[in-house]
């Protein structure tokens, strides 16, 4: 009796494992939003002594990695998929120019919008407008800190603020990769 359930148990670990092959190789298993930033210092080698700037929505997670000094910085961006799919994938990232000298705004049609800015404009408030009538939501930004937001696809206009309240213009914006 014992001999015929090694042949049965075997055949239900070859099963199981064949099964996990299959779900690796579809690559429906991301990152989680937990481990988002883990990932991105790992893939992207990224110091450690590094700070970051984030968010993350349903949709998207912007980082926005930088050293002490604010002399050098590089993003990552991870994007969930339709469909089967868990946790968020990696889209885009790395060192960027315009990030370093103003904000730079990626749009993902899909998805949503991600600012990005070492905040050399010392920029304190976004506000996103609803068809230009009323305000939509206002975020309150540091203007001493470098910042990533995340903005669903489907927003108004976009306004940013410095601390004088003169307009701080969005230079590069562009759909991504």
């Amino acid at each position: 009796m014992k001999a015929e359930k090694i042949p049965l148990l075997f055949g239900i670990v070859l099963i199981i494992l064949l099964a996990f092959l299959i779900v690796w190789q579809a690559d429906v298993l991301g990152v989680s939003a937990g481990r988002l930033e883990q990932d991105a210092r790992a893939n992207q080698d990224i110091k450690s002594s590094w700070e970051v700037a984030k968010d993350v929505n349903e949709e998207m997670c912007a980082m926005l990695f930088y050293d002490e000094e604010k002399e050098e910085c590089s993003y990552s961006i991870y994007l969930s998929r339709e469909g089967f799919s868990y946790g968020y994938f990696y889209r885009q990232g790395g060192p960027d120019a315009y990030i370093a000298e103003g904000v730079k705004g990626i749009v993902f049609e899909d998805k949503g919008i991600a600012l990005l800015s070492m905040n050399e404009d010392r920029v304190c408030r976004v506000v996103v407008e609803d068809d230009g009538r009323a305000v939509e939501k206002e975020i309150s930004v540091d203007p001493e800190r470098p910042f990533a937001i995340v903005l669903p696809a489907d927003c108004g206009a976009i306004t940013m603020y410095d601390a004088q309240d003169n307009i701080v213009t969005l230079y590069d914006t562009y759909t991504g990769i």
